[in-house]
């Protein structure tokens, strides 16, 4: 089942708190910026735009999903095309519909529902696992991938995404194993290389989310 999940919906999938329901902490900083680098990465492999020295080309505003369509119609309305990190960020404005779609893919599968919360004036909505053993199933193939290696390159984008999007302390609460991991992964992209343009489009996603997370902590620290 999960080789049919979009990028975006199992990296936000793996956000999500197994037990308490929203996202984890360390996804939740970081998670928008996650999700629209992961989009993009979805609408390169399915070769409805191209990058090209670190910028956004769109070659088409078909596509086969409505948040598909939506980025690439925003995105065309530019004429010359617009650096990766800048699109990233510009998309910040329509997160809450953007979420809402990734959330509404994950709804359809039944992984996940979305509960409406409210205290006071206070009012939002929280994710929540239906099914707990696809989320089980997702984590296990992505130890295998770390610890046994991959050099599918669909693999190996996703497995860029773990760390900027503060998945992998979740994943392994043991500060070793998680040491571990963080080495594989590092030497996996070395030697196995991704294509440039995909590269580049990996290191401006986790350079945003990192950035994002970086100051969160900070901010956090500071209060």
């Amino acid at each position: 089942m999960e080789n049919t999940i979009p990028l975006s919906q199992k990296l936000y999938l793996l956000g999500i708190h197994p037990e308490k329901g929203g996202l984890t902490y360390r996804s939740y900083t970081a998670m928008d910026y996650i999700i629209m680098g992961s989009l993009l990465m979805e609408l390169y492999r399915d070769k409805k735009i191209r990058f090209e020295a670190k910028r956004i080309v769109v070659l088409t505003t078909k596509a086969d999903t409505e948040l598909h369509r939506f980025i690439l119609e925003k995105m065309n309305k530019y004429r010359s095309p617009r650096k990766i990190s800048y699109w990233i960020n510009k998309f910040n404005s329509s997160m809450r519909y953007i979420r809402g779609e990734v959330q509404s893919g994950l709804i359809e599968k039944r992984l996940i529902r979305v509960l409406s919360k409210r205290f006071l004036f206070f009012r939002w909505r929280k994710p929540e696992l239906v099914n707990k053993q696809a989320l089980i199933r997702l984590k296990t193939e992505i130890e295998r991938q770390i610890f046994y290696g991959t050099t599918n390159e669909d693999e190996l984008i996703f497995l860029s995404f773990l760390e900027p999007g503060g998945f992998l302390f979740r994943m392994f609460p043991d500060k070793h194993k998680r040491k571990q991991a963080k080495l594989k992964l590092k030497e996996m992209m070395v030697e196995n290389r991704v294509s440039s343009a995909v590269a580049d489009a990996i290191s401006a996603a986790q350079a945003v989310a990192a950035s994002v997370a970086v100051s969160a902590a900070v901010s956090s620290s500071a209060s």
